[in-house]
């Protein structure tokens, strides 16, 4: 009895094993690809793929924009019915019929999964693991890389093999799969079906890599032209830029950007050359034999106008939907031509299309991201701006800032002001704000004036950020709470900031930009806090901030905010540069604000020589008036520190202050008080004046340097001086 009870145990657990080796080892059914019926909720997005993919005829720029934005789509959608949706409503015309064929053997994989999902409540959210696999298996909910896959499987070797393209597959996917199945603790019959997903997946990109690969070769090719041609603009050769795109033109005549790019260049170099002399004119009409007078040949500056037209008409006919761009280079052209009124009516017209043109416009900006290397290089940051300038409308783009610019030339400062404010406003509308300091930088370098009167006061607004504390006491190197100072005597109200920080290894000019929450109200002479921002910059911490910067926007006001410490170190490097000197940066811009308010340098330094008061007590060496002044001081206020009063309009100059220089960091004392106040700015130094005793006030500005020295005789503080240094 016992001997069978034992042979039983054992047979039971040889089976048992031998069962589970089976289940374990026994070859995977993969899903049938060939043999597929799209379900009901799989139709429409299956059709739009099934159609279109019979056209022979296909654009390389709209085949990479499909491969990517479906690679985007299938990371980013929440769920099935979302990334079905989104591939039901795309325009596949132009796309390669070899990408849509292969495209269609995901789905499925995605209808098994998707059945799947009905059928477990365990796999309510296997959609995640479809996001996590495209995303190269990074994670399953944030910061996925939309092209992280296929981008892991063409790293390495130029050729593509078979076996390559598997074990990159492979290693990309399996963390996914793995990952999900860890999580979810998934019972046997569910392992097989997760893993005959698996393995029709990798059947799936096993076909798919070496297409993608192909056409992204060929898109390679074509932007190392392109490139080339936004470089040459770059470089300010539109000679060579028109020449690269005539290249590209050949191969793709119908391409959107070559298009763009040779209206531009042939603008810029029609901008270049010369309009012709009254000797050369007359030389333009000639007598026929039949004694009729008729045009000559046009000069050079007008037949390079008229091939830009051409081009921008051709640009407008093939590409109605995405006609922004093409509508203010139009503008450009006739404002070229000395015809204002037909160039403001094209900005105008711009000006409406973009936000309705928007989703259009930016459709090949995925594409773009996908070439990180182009954020490697001062180059490929430009070439990356000037194509999103022409897509979403912001710097030489803008329609409402070339019209804010023609307004500002020709004396109408509050026109200039409204279309700058038309501008950020069609932006704001657009959700576009990742390029708002081009946009700030634009409207400085060309209409200073104009940008500068929207808010007399920004000098007098700081911005400070400094580390959180957790309940440890310990700093948070990561999160950082944002303050704003309003030293000036109004109040901002519904003001929408946008901080602006620079990490070590940074490019000079260029800042990591971040939305903060609104504020209802940030009142006069006050600090309000904004709000705690968690950094998020390629692992940047507290300490690798260099410098801070912040972009306020109200209703009515738009300004740059400065770090105190910013301000000190820019007026610094100026002063040390030029030896004292006004910045050369300063002489066409800048001078024009000047103009407008009728001062120039040697005007302001009078201003400062008559308008300037010093108040400050000192010791005359007899202690009982010593006491009597403290006394009163007690009962005043006051105290001894030395306190000054200079006219507001200096406030146009955006002013720093300093006893003695900067660059003497042994005794340079900035004041501890600085703010405006009715026609007046008010400053306090924690300096205490001796008798006789004689003390320079530098005031620094990107205008003009001025030295002013102080001396303080009987007790009395007197302005003796005003040098314009």
């Amino acid at each position: 009895m016992k001997k069978w009870i034992l042979w039983t145990f054992v047979v039971l657990v040889v089976l048992g094993i031998a069962g589970f080796v089976a289940w374990r080892y026994w070859p995977v059914e993969k899903i049938d690809l060939e043999q597929y019926t799209p379900s009901e909720e799989f139709e429409p997005a299956w059709e739009a793929l099934e159609v279109q993919s019979k056209t022979p005829e296909y654009d390389i720029e709209e085949t990479v924009r499909a491969m990517n934005a479906l690679e985007v789509a299938q990371c980013q959608s929440e769920d099935f019915m979302s990334y079905l949706e989104y591939v039901a409503k795309q325009d596949f015309t132009r796309v390669a019929p070899e990408v849509l064929e292969q495209k269609k053997k995901l789905f499925p994989i995605l209808q098994r999964l998707y059945e799947l999902q009905k059928e477990y409540e365990e796999l309510d959210d296997v959609w995640m693991l479809m996001r996590s696999a495209t995303s190269g298996a990074s994670t399953f909910v944030t910061e996925v890389n939309p092209v992280g896959v296929i981008g892991s499987m063409l790293t390495g070797d130029a050729t593509l093999s078979t076996v390559s393209v598997g074990s990159s597959m492979e290693k990309a996917q399996t963390a996914a799969f793995e990952e999900y199945e860890k999580q979810k603790e998934l019972k046997r019959n569910l392992e097989r079906e997760i893993e005959s997903v698996r393995m029709s997946y990798i059947e799936y990109l096993e076909d798919y890599a070496p297409v993608y690969y192909k056409y992204m070769q060929e898109w390679d090719a074509l932007c190392l032209k392109k490139d080339k041609a936004y470089i040459d603009l770059y470089g300010g050769r539109p000679m060579d830029a028109y020449n690269q795109t005539q290249e590209v033109l050949k191969d793709y005549p119908t391409n959107r950007e070559a298009l763009l790019l040779k209206g531009l260049s042939l603008i810029q170099m029609a901008d270049a050359t010369p309009p012709p002399s009254l000797e050369n004119t007359a030389q333009l009409f000639t007598d026929s034999i039949d004694g009729v007078v008729e045009m000559g040949k046009p000069d050079e500056r007008t037949e390079l106008l008229l091939e830009a037209e051409t081009t921008l008409d051709q640009y407008i006919k093939l590409y109605p939907s995405r006609s922004a761009p093409a509508l203010v280079l139009k503008g450009l052209l006739y404002r070229e031509e000395g015809e204002a009124a037909k160039a403001v009516s094209y900005f105008d017209q711009a000006s409406m299309e973009y936000p309705r043109q928007a989703a259009a416009l930016t459709d090949l900006l995925d594409s773009y991201k996908a070439r990180t290397y182009l954020n490697k290089s001062a180059e490929g940051k430009y070439l990356l701006r000037l194509y999103r300038s022409t897509m979403e409308g912001f710097g030489i783009f803008s329609p409402n800032l070339l019209k804010a610019n023609y307004y500002a030339q020709n004396g109408d400062t509050e026109k200039s002001k409204e279309e700058i404010f038309n501008h950020f406003y069609r932006r704001g509308n657009q959700g576009v704000y990742d390029c708002l300091l081009s946009d700030m930088q634009y409207c400085e370098e060309n209409m200073y004036s104009s940008f500068k009167q929207i808010l007399m006061e920004q000098s007098f607004l700081d911005v400070s950020v400094e580390p959180t504390m957790n309940w440890t006491l310990s700093d948070k190197d990561d999160e950082i709470k944002v303050t704003i100072n309003n030293r000036s005597d109004i109040d901002l109200e519904n003001v929408r900031i946008f901080l602006c920080l620079h990490y070590t290894d940074m490019y000079k000019d260029e800042y990591d930009v971040q939305k903060l929450p609104s504020v209802n109200i940030i009142k006069h002479h006050d600090k309000t806090e904004i709000g705690v921002v968690k950094l998020n910059y390629e692992d940047k911490k507290y300490n690798d901030i260099t410098r801070i910067r912040a972009i306020a926007m109200t209703d009515d006001k738009i300004c740059w905010i400065d770090n105190v410490d910013y301000k000190y170190m820019k007026a610094q490097e100026t002063s040390r540069k030029t030896s004292g000197k006004p910045s050369s940066s300063t002489t066409s811009a800048k001078q024009q604000l000047l103009e407008d308010f009728n001062v120039d340098n040697g005007k302001l330094q009078s201003i400062i020589q008559e308008g300037m008061k010093v108040y400050g007590t000192v010791s005359d060496g007899n202690l009982w008036n010593d006491v009597k002044r403290d006394v009163k001081n007690l009962v005043t206020g006051k105290d001894k520190k030395l306190r000054i009063e200079l006219p507001r309009i200096l406030t146009l100059i955006d002013p720093v202050f300093s006893l003695y220089q900067l660059n003497d960091k042994d005794k340079a004392v900035r004041p501890s008080e600085n703010y405006l106040s009715g026609s007046n700015i008010r400053l306090k130094f924690d300096y205490e004046p001796k008798q006789d005793e004689t003390l320079p006030l530098y005031i620094y500005s990107d205008f003009a340097n001025f030295k002013v020295t102080i001396k303080f005789e009987e007790g009395k503080p007197a302005v003796k001086k005003v040098e314009l240094l």
